[in-house]
C-alpha cells in the first residue's frame, strides 16, 4: 500500500481491507452485549469490554518506561569513566552495551504497544458511532425538543475523539505518578536531600497546573455549549438553503452565524489561553525544579557539583518534564473525556419511541380488522395535555378511510398515533399487517421522460432536484413499491392540481391499491364524497367521529373513470436502463480531493490568515532567544563544573547559581511567549477562514448545494474547523519547537564532538528518506479519511429528518438504513485504520534509526575521550540520548502539520466557489414612485440550471 502511495495517489481501493473484528457490525454487537449488561453504562462497558487488553497494554508501556529510565544511570557511569584519570574500557562497554540492549527492546516494544492500543480505541469509537447511531433511529420526535439532545454531528466528530483521545493515554495515569517517584528516587540518589527542594517544586508546579486545567475544562465546556447551538444554525440554513436564496437572507443568515461565532471564538480565545499557561507551566517546571536543587545543593548543602552529577541529574530532570507536562494534560484530557461521555450519555437517554404505543397482535381483535383503536388517547409527550382524547376507530381490511376535518384539528397527530409515534396515556392501538407512510406526499412516476436519467435519475437530499408535485410523485411510488398492508397517507393531495388529484385517487389510491387498507387524508370535498370511501374520519379540536358508509362497488371500479395524462408505454421501458443514463441523471458528485503534497500556497494562505510575515519573525525570533538561553545554560553548567582534572572553584558558585537561574527563567518566558504568539495567531486564522468560508457557502449557486450533501458543508464546519482552531496551531507550535530544538541540539553535538558529522549526515539522509517514503502515503490516507467522513454525516443528517417515514417502513427498512450506516463507517474506518497502521510502521524504523545516531555519537566520544571534559561529555551524550527521539517527533508533528494543514485546502476550495450572480449595490437610486406598475416583461429568454446545462425554458417571451 505505501508502495503504490509513492508511485500514484492511493484511492478508497488501495487501502487495506478491515479485519472482521473491526468491522461496524461486528464491533458494534460485542461492545452493545456489555452495554446492556452494565446496566448501559459506557463506562462499565468499555471495562468489561477491553479492560484485559488495557492491562496488558498498560504491562509493556511501563517495560518501556523502565528502559528510558534506564538511560541516566549509563550516563552517570559514562560521566565518571570519563572524569576518571584512566578510563576502564571494561566497564563502560558493559554498561554502554546494556544500554543499547535496551533502547533496542523499546524500539520494538513501544511501536507494537502505540498500535494494540491505538486498534483498541479504534474498536471502541466505531462501536460508539454505531450505538449512537442506532439512538438516532430509535429516539422519539417530541425528544428533539429536550434541553439534554446535543447535536449528534458534534458528537461525531468531536466527543467521541475526546473519549478516544482519554482512553488512548488511560494507562498514563498510572504509569507516570510511578515514574515520577522513580526519578525522585534516583535524584535523591545523586544530589541527596536537595532532590526534595525540587520535589516541593514539583508539587507546587501541579497545584497550580492543576488550578489552570480546572478552568481550562471550564472554559472547554462552555465553548462546547457555543460549537452545538453554531452547528445546529448551520444545518438549519443549509438545510433551507433554497428558502435563504429564494428570500435573499444571505446576508441575515451570515451576521447570525457570524455572531453565534463571535461567542464562540470567545470562549476558544479563554479556553486556549489557559491552555497557554498550562504550557508555561510544564515546560519551566524542570528548568525552575533543576535550578533551585543546585542552589539547595551548592549554597545551602555546600556540596560540590560535578559533572557526573549535573548531568544525570538534567536527564531525571528531563525524564520528569513529560510526566510533569502529561500528567496534567491527561487530568485534563480526562475532564474533557467526562463533559463528552455526559453529552454521549445524555443522547443515549433521550426518551425513545414506546413499541408498545401499536400493538401488530391481539387474539381478541377480529381478523377482518386491519386497524383498531379503543378510548386511545395520545400526545406528544408525558407531561403534555393529549393532542387526542378518547378516540375509538375501526377500519376493516380493504376499507378506504378518509381523514378530514379544519386546519389544526389534529388530523396529522392522528396519523402519527397511528404509526407510535406519540405517546399513549391511555387506551390501545392495534395495527395488523405492515405499514407504509408518507408524509406530505403522493403520486405514481408520470414524469419519467422527463429526467435525463429515467429511474435512474439521483434525487438529491430532501429532494431538493424535484418541484413539489415530482417529490409527491415519488415518494407514494416507493410507498407502493413496498407492498405494504396498510397506508397512511398525510395530506397527500394538497401538493398537486385538480387534475393530477383525480388521477391520484383513480389510478393508485382505487386501483393500485385497490385490495390494501388506506387511510387517507384530504380536504378534497370530492374525495370525502366518493363512493370508493368506506369510513369517514371526522377530527375537531382533538376529537374524532367516525361514520361508516357502505361501499355498493369494489374500490377498482372506479379506478377507470380518468384517463390517464400520459401513455403507457413510456413506464413500460423503465426497467431496461441505459447505463449511460445513469450517468446522465447523477447529481451528487464524488468529493473532490487535492492531489500530492500540500502546495505551498495552502500554507502561505493559512500564514497570511495567522498575521503574514510579522508573525513568522516574531516567531522566528522567540524560538533563537529560547534556544538560545537553553543551549547556553547546558553549556553554562559544563562551565560551571570544570575542566578534566581541575579543581572546583566555591568562591563563585552564587555566581554560578545566579547565570544559569536567569538563563532559565529567559527560556521559560520565551516558551509562554511563543505558546501566546501561537495562540493569538491561530485564533486570527480561525476567524478569518470561517468568516470567508461562510460568506463564500451562503453565496454559491444552487447547483452547488443539489450535487454537495450537508454532511460534506458539515464536515467543513465541524471536524475541519476543528483542526484550524486548536490541532494546526498546536501543531505549528510543535514543528517550531521540534526544528528549532534538534537543529540546534544537533548542531552543539557536531560543535562539540566534529567528527560526528561523519556519521551524522548519512543517519540524517536515512531519516529524510524514510520519512519522505511515509509521508506521501499518510498524506493521501489522511484525504481519504476526510473526504470519507461526509457521506458518514450526511447519512446521519438524512435519517434524523426521515426517521418518521423510516421507521414507518418497518424493521426491514430500519435494518436496511443501519446496514447502510454500518457501511459508510466501514469505508470511514478503512481510512482511519491504515492511517495509524502507516504510522506505526513509520515509528518502528524511526526507532531503530535512532539507536544507530546514538551508536553514533558514543562511539565518537569513546574515540575523543582524550580531548573532551567531562562537562562537555555530558552536554554530548545528553543531547544523544534525545536527538533520535527528537528527529523523529520533528518527522511526525512536521507530517501532523501537514495532515491537518488538508483542513485549511479543504475550506479554501470551498471558500472560492464563484458567487451566484453578481453581487453588487444598486447603481441608480430609483425614485420613491418606483414601480408604477407590477409589470414583468420576458423577451426571447432562455433558462437552464447551471451554465452551459441543457436549457429547460427555450425563447420565453410573455
Amino acid at each position: 500500500m505505501m508502495r503504490t502511495g509513492n508511485a500514484r495517489q492511493l484511492d478508497q481501493e488501495d487501502l487495506l481491507e478491515l479485519d472482521d473484528d473491526s468491522r461496524s457490525a461486528v464491533a458494534y454487537a460485542y461492545f452493545k452485549q456489555h452495554f446492556d449488561r452494565q446496566d448501559q453504562s459506557i463506562v462499565r462497558a468499555i471495562v468489561r469490554g477491553y479492560g484485559r487488553t488495557f492491562v496488558l497494554c498498560g504491562l509493556a508501556s511501563a517495560f518501556t518506561t523502565a528502559c528510558m529510565l534506564f538511560a541516566p544511570v549509563v550516563l552517570h557511569h559514562v560521566i565518571d569513566a570519563f572524569a576518571a584519570p584512566e578510563m576502564d574500557l571494561t566497564s563502560l562497554g558493559v554498561w554502554l552495551a546494556a544500554f543499547f540492549a535496551s533502547r533496542l527492546a523499546n524500539a520494538l516494544v513501544a511501536p507494537h504497544v502505540d498500535f494494540q492500543i491505538q486498534l483498541m480505541m479504534f474498536r471502541m469509537a466505531v462501536s460508539l458511532r454505531a450505538l449512537l447511531f442506532e439512538k438516532t433511529v430509535r429516539r422519539s420526535i417530541p425528544s428533539r425538543s429536550d434541553g439534554k439532545a446535543v447535536d449528534i454531528a458534534n458528537i461525531y466528530t468531536s466527543d467521541i475523539q475526546r473519549v478516544i483521545q482519554c482512553a488512548t493515554e488511560i494507562n498514563t495515569l498510572w504509569i507516570l505518578p510511578i515514574q515520577i517517584g522513580v526519578v525522585v528516587y534516583m535524584l535523591y540518589d545523586v544530589l541527596g536531600v536537595a532532590a526534595f527542594a525540587g520535589l516541593a517544586v514539583i508539587a507546587l508546579s501541579m497545584l497550580v497546573t492543576f488550578l489552570i486545567t480546572k478552568k481550562t475544562s471550564g472554559s472547554y465546556k462552555e465553548l462546547m455549549i457555543h460549537k452545538d447551538k453554531r452547528m445546529k444554525l448551520v444545518k438549519e440554513v443549509f438545510g433551507a438553503i433554497q428558502i435563504v436564496k429564494f428570500n435573499a437572507w444571505e446576508e441575515k443568515f451570515e451576521e447570525k452565524l457570524l455572531a453565534l461565532r463571535k461567542l464562540e471564538l470567545s470562549a476558544l480565545a479563554r479556553f486556549v489561553y489557559f491552555m497557554c499557561g498550562s504550557i508555561f507551566v510544564l515546560w519551566s517546571s524542570p528548568l525552575f525544579v533543576s535550578t533551585v536543587s543546585f542552589a539547595v545543593y551548592t549554597l545551602l548543602m555546600d556540596e560540590t557539583l560535578t559533572a557526573a552529577k549535573v548531568f544525570t541529574s538534567i536527564a531525571l530532570f528531563n525524564l520528569l518534564r513529560d510526566p510533569l507536562r502529561e500528567f496534567p494534560s491527561m487530568i485534563q484530557k480526562c475532564l474533557q473525556a467526562k463533559i463528552s461521555l455526559d453529552r454521549i450519555s445524555d443522547y443515549l437517554a433521550l426518551h425513545e419511541i414506546d413499541l408498545s404505543n401499536v400493538i401488530h397482535d391481539d387474539p381478541s381483535v377480529s381478523t377482518s380488522d386491519a386497524i383498531v383503536v379503543e378510548h386511545g388517547s395520545f400526545s406528544w409527550s408525558e407531561d403534555a395535555d393529549p393532542a387526542l382524547a378518547n378516540v375509538s376507530l375501526t377500519v376493516k381490511i380493504g376499507d378506504l378511510a378518509v381523514v378530514h376535518g379544519p386546519v389544526g384539528a389534529g388530523k396529522s397527530s392522528l396519523c402519527s398515533a397511528l404509526l407510535g409515534e406519540m405517546e399513549k396515556t391511555d387506551g390501545k392501538v392495534f395495527v395488523n399487517g405492515k405499514i407504509a407512510e408518507v408524509v406530505d406526499a403522493c403520486g405514481l412516476l408520470p414524469d419519467l421522460q422527463q429526467f435525463r436519467g429515467g429511474d435512474a435519475t439521483e434525487i438529491g437530499q430532501k429532494g431538493i432536484n424535484l418541484s413539489g408535485g415530482q417529490k409527491a410523485r415519488v415518494s407514494l411510488a416507493r410507498a407502493c413499491y413496498s407492498d405494504a398492508d396498510v397506508f397512511i397517507l398525510d395530506s397527500p393531495l394538497a401538493a398537486v392540481d385538480a387534475v393530477v388529484q383525480s388521477e391520484i385517487f383513480s389510478k393508485c389510491i382505487c386501483g393500485l391499491l385497490a385490495e390494501k387498507t388506506v387511510i387517507l387524508v384530504t380536504h378534497n370535498p370530492d374525495v370525502i364524497a366518493s363512493g370508493a370511501v368506506s369510513c369517514k374520519v371526522s377530527v375537531a379540536a382533538g376529537q374524532v367521529s367516525v361514520e361508516r358508509q357502505k361501499v355498493n362497488l369494489p374500490r377498482a371500479h372506479f379506478a377507470d373513470q380518468i384517463s390517464p395524462r400520459y401513455d403507457t408505454k413510456d413506464l413500460e421501458t423503465t426497467d431496461m436502463i441505459d447505463e449511460n443514463l445513469k450517468d446522465a441523471g447523477r447529481l451528487v458528485e464524488e468529493e473532490e480531493r487535492e492531489e500530492g503534497r500540500v502546495s505551498a500556497a495552502v500554507f502561505w494562505h493559512y500564514f497570511q490568515a495567522m498575521g503574514g510575515l510579522k508573525v513568522l519573525l516574531l516567531l522566528v525570533t522567540i524560538q533563537s532567544l529560547w534556544q538560545g538561553c537553553q543551549i547556553g545554560s547546558d553549556l553554562w553548567l559544563s562551565y560551571w563544573t570544570g575542566q578534566k582534572g581541575s579543581t572546583y572553584d566555591a568562591s563563585r558558585t552564587q555566581y554560578n547559581t545566579a547565570v544559569y537561574a536567569l538563563l532559565g527563567g529567559g527560556s521559560a518566558l520565551m516558551v509562554l511567549a511563543r505558546a501566546v504568539t501561537v495562540a493569538a495567531a491561530g485564533l486570527r486564522a480561525s476567524r478569518d477562514l470561517f468568516r470567508l468560508l461562510t460568506h463564500a457557502l451562503l453565496y454559491a449557486p444552487l447547483r452547488f448545494f443539489d450535487a454537495n450533501p450537508i454532511g460534506r458543508i458539515v464536515n467543513r464546519f465541524g471536524g475541519d474547523m476543528a483542526s484550524i482552531e486548536t490541532d494546526i496551531p498546536f501543531a505549528t507550535g510543535s514543528v517550531s519547537v521540534s526544528a528549532f530544538s534538534t537543529f540546534c541540539q544537533l548542531g552543539t553535538a557536531i560543535y562539540i564532538v566534529n567528527i560526528l558529522v561523519v556519521f551524522i549526515v548519512p543517519l540524517v539522509y536515512v531519516y529524510v528518506k524514510v520519512a519522505k517514503f511515509y509521508l506521501m502515503p499518510s498524506r493521501e490516507i489522511s484525504r481519504l479519511l476526510k473526504v470519507a467522513s461526509s457521506p458518514v454525516l450526511s447519512h446521519i443528517s438524512q435519517v434524523e429528518e426521515g426517521v418518521t417515514t423510516i421507521r414507518a417502513f418497518g424493521r426491514e427498512c430500519i435494518d436496511r438504513t443501519i446496514a447502510e450506516n454500518f457501511r459508510r463507517n466501514d469505508v470511514n474506518a478503512r481510512a482511519w485504520f491504515c492511517d495509524f497502521v502507516v504510522m506505526t510502521w513509520f515509528q518502528i524504523r524511526m526507532e531503530l534509526v535512532g539507536c544507530g545516531v546514538v551508536i553514533a555519537v558514543v562511539s565518537c566520544l569513546v574515540y575523543l575521550h582524550d580531548y573532551l571534559s567531562p562537562g562537555l561529555v555530558g552536554v554530548a551524550f545528553t543531547y544523544a540520548l534525545s536527538i533520535d527521539s527528537r528527529l523523529a517527533r520533528l518527522v511526525r508533528v512536521w507530517s501532523w502539520l501537514e495532515i491537518e494543514m488538508v483542513s485549511p485546502e479543504r475550506i479554501m476550495t470551498y471558500a472560492s466557489i464563484p458567487p451566484e450572480g453578481e453581487q453588487r449595490a444598486i447603481a441608480i437610486q430609483p425614485d420613491q414612485s418606483w414601480p408604477k406598475t407590477g409589470n414583468i416583461f420576458f423577451d426571447n429568454v432562455v433558462f437552464s440550471y447551471k451554465e452551459g446545462g441543457t436549457p429547460v425554458l427555450k425563447g420565453l417571451r410573455a
